[in-house]
Parts: C-alpha cells; structure tokens; sequence
C-alpha cells in the first residue's frame, strides 16, 4: 500500500469512528442502542456490523449517482438489516431508522467534505439540525422512514435554494459555539 494509500485509510478510518461516536451516542434514556441485557464484551459483533455499513456506504456513494428515493432505501435496508442480524443485542430488537440515518449521513458528510465523496443527498438531521429547523423530528425515537422524508421535506424548503448538504454545512453549529 502506498503512503497516500495509508493515508486515506488511515483518514476513512478515523472519520468512520467519529461517525459511530455521533451517531450511537443518542443521550435517550429511553431509547439507547443496546438491550438493557447486553454487555459490553457482547457487542464486538455487532460494532462489526456498523463498521461494514460504513465500508458500504463509502462504496455505495463514491460515484455520486445515488438517487434520494434510493439513499432512503440505503437506510431502510440497513436498518433492516442490522434489525434482523442483531435483534438480542439491540433496544427492542431494532436498530431505528433514525439512528440509522444519522449513521449514514453523518458519515457522508465527512467523507464529503473530507473529498472522498460527491455531496451527499441529505444531511444528517440531529438535535441540532431539528432545533434549528424547527423540525418535529426526533432522530433517536423514530423508526419511520415517512417521518424522516417528511423532516427532510421541511428541510428542503428551508434550505432553498442550497441543497440539504450544502445548507447544512453553512448553518451548523456546535451547541457550544
């Protein structure tokens, strides 16, 4: 492997962490990732699992061509998915399709600004993104993709005439700052 080779590895790597830090950190006390009855030491297969959704997601997104009907299919298929493969680890038996999409989006947004990547269809939509919207969606309860495509609806108009992406990344704002 080349030294730029290592490199991009090295940074996809790293944003993929910060990506499953800010996306599995959902602070709900009622609506956390894991079963009450998972350990720690029993969650390494299912951390697997969330780092080879980041592997598709750099893979399903590199040539742009990702339609928004398909990119809410992408998270209705990996929620899904992951629901299926890891329903005795997660709350409930689900892995939410809000977590989910802020798994995905939040990931294309570093690799698209990191320039690994086209601009993404959506942004990640959070708590920030929600109060700032003024949007009636809460990421860490929902399980709805139509919940999602109506906050990312009313995100839309927002933003116009920038793109959802673009709108995004002018307006965020750490809570802090």
């Amino acid at each position: 492997m080349s030294l730029i080779e290592s490199q991009r590895a090295f940074l996809i790597y790293e944003l993929g962490l910060l990506s499953l830090k800010a996306s599995l950190s959902t602070r709900a006390g009622g609506a956390p990732i894991y079963d009450a009855s998972c350990k720690e030491h029993q969650r390494g297969e299912v951390k697997d699992s969330f780092r080879e959704v980041l592997v598709a997601v750099q893979s399903n997104y590199a040539n742009g061509n990702v339609s928004e009907d398909d990119h809410i299919k992408f998270i209705n298929a990996t929620a899904e998915l992951l629901s299926t493969k890891h329903s005795g680890t997660l709350h409930r038996k689900r892995f939410r399709f809000g977590v989910c999409q802020k798994l995905v989006n939040i990931h294309l947004k570093y690799l698209w600004v990191a320039g690994f990547v086209p601009e993404p269809p959506h942004c990640p939509i959070d708590g920030i993104v929600r109060d700032l919207a003024k949007l009636n969606y809460d990421w860490t309860t929902s399980d709805s993709h139509e919940e999602y495509a109506s906050a990312v609806s009313q995100l839309r108009e927002l933003a116009a005439p920038r793109t959802l992406a673009v709108w995004e990344l002018e307006e965020f704002r750490r809570r802090a700052q």
